[in-house]
């Protein structure tokens, strides 16, 4: 299922940013799973971005491969 996806969401130079943290939940609120990129220039600690950024979307990390990244958040019941 996640290998069709598409990357909704990117991450860049900037890093993880409040307008990143802000995109992430409302491409959440569309769909539960969801792929981010995070482009050449932030793969230095792409492992531990991928933790950040689950830890601050309040979701699960599915996968990682390389620079791409597969987040899921269960809905409320």
């Amino acid at each position: 299922q996640s290998h069709e996806l598409q990357p909704s969401v990117m991450v860049g130079k900037a890093g993880i940013t409040d307008q990143t943290i802000a995109e992430i939940n409302a491409q959440l609120k569309k769909k539960r799973l969801i792929k981010v990129k995070l482009l050449k220039s932030a793969r230095e600690e792409m492992k531990q971005q991928a933790r950040d950024l689950a830890n601050k979307t309040n979701t699960t990390l599915v996968r990682q491969v390389g620079g791409v990244i597969i987040l899921h958040r269960e809905r409320p019941c």
